[in-house]
């Protein structure tokens, strides 16, 4: 009778006990409904209808407007943006937004990854300067300083001036001031001083975990600093720059005041091309762009869980 009053007892929970996780349950899954509405009503279902109608619209210009014909799901608009002379800019655009991403993150890696190992490694006094110095970007909007590099570096205003009364421009630069505003240059430039705190921020954290007595016993059998760097430094923050890599990547390649404020009229980057075909209604080829960028993005984070498991196997 013992036993079998003890295999009841474990099989079935007491009545309290089970209406107390159900209150429980009941008050977590409360807790979280609000973010996961509002995610779905923001971001998800937004998303899912640009990916339908991209795949069940087509727009066509018709009586000098722009109409929108309805039909089964398909990849003719994918093929047109493509392919399709008619959207040559739009081409343009995405070829523009890869090599604009890609000077991007070269530049912004090969500023913040010394500036971290500064921070991480040096005894100077200057490091609490540096490193509030690394945080300013992240506290200003990105238009406000968008508007100051335009304030800065345009020519005509304050740098340019600055170097035409220290006659720096007529013997540095021959009198002509580079322009590095409207252009590829100015994007870069507001690409990299935005995406500053954070780069810096996660490959600091990462060198942060590396102990120096590892730096120390490579430097004491002979390593040089760049072996240090290439087996010791760089392997134990893969992690971290790879999220750093991920999140520039997504920010630049979705951006849009940068861009528009500091970039080119011509060619344009994907952000102020999408901007400009709903402007034009053409709304179906801003949705299929924005289609694009989410995939260009996704495979970037793919490449982030390939690496991360392979290094878990390891």
């Amino acid at each position: 009778m013992s036993v079998t009053t003890v295999a009841q007892s474990g099989t079935t929970a007491p009545p309290r006990r089970r209406s107390i996780r159900v209150r429980e349950h009941a008050i977590g899954y409360t807790l979280i409904a609000p973010p996961v509405l509002f995610l779905a009503l923001i971001i998800i279902y937004p998303s899912l209808k640009a990916i339908w109608d991209s795949l069940t619209l087509k727009s066509i210009t018709a009586d000098g407007g722009n109409e929108l014909i309805l039909h089964g799901p398909s990849l003719d608009n994918y093929r047109d943006l493509l392919t399709d002379s008619a959207y040559r800019l739009d081409r343009k655009a995405i070829v523009y937004t890869l090599q604009v991403t890609a000077i991007t993150l070269i530049s912004l890696f090969a500023i913040c990854y010394p500036l971290a190992m500064f921070l991480r490694f040096s005894r100077s006094r200057l490091v609490g300067f540096f490193r509030t110095l690394s945080l300013i970007p992240l506290f200003i909007p990105t238009i406000v300083s968008a508007y100051a590099f335009i304030s800065f570096y345009e020519q005509g205003d304050f740098l340019d001036v600055l170097l035409q009364n220290t006659h720096l421009e007529s013997t540095v630069f021959h009198g002509h001031f580079p322009q590095l505003i409207d252009n590829t240059i100015g994007i870069v430039l507001g690409q990299v001083w935005n995406n500053i705190p954070i780069t810096v921020l996660l490959i600091a954290a990462g060198l942060g975990e590396i102990d120096r007595t590892l730096i120390e016993s490579a430097r004491d059998v002979g390593a040089g600093y760049g072996r240090v760097f290439r087996d010791i430094i760089f392997p134990l923050t893969l992690r971290q720059s790879l999220v750093a890599f991920i999140l520039a990547f997504i920010g630049v390649v979705g951006s849009y005041n940068i861009p528009a404020l500091l970039g080119p009229t011509l060619p344009q980057m994907l952000g102020p091309a999408m901007n400009d075909n709903l402007s034009n209604g053409q709304v179906v080829v801003a949705q299929t762009e924005a289609v694009l960028t989410f995939v260009m993005a996704a495979l970037v984070g793919l490449l982030y869980v390939v690496v991360v498991a392979r290094q878990r196997r390891r």
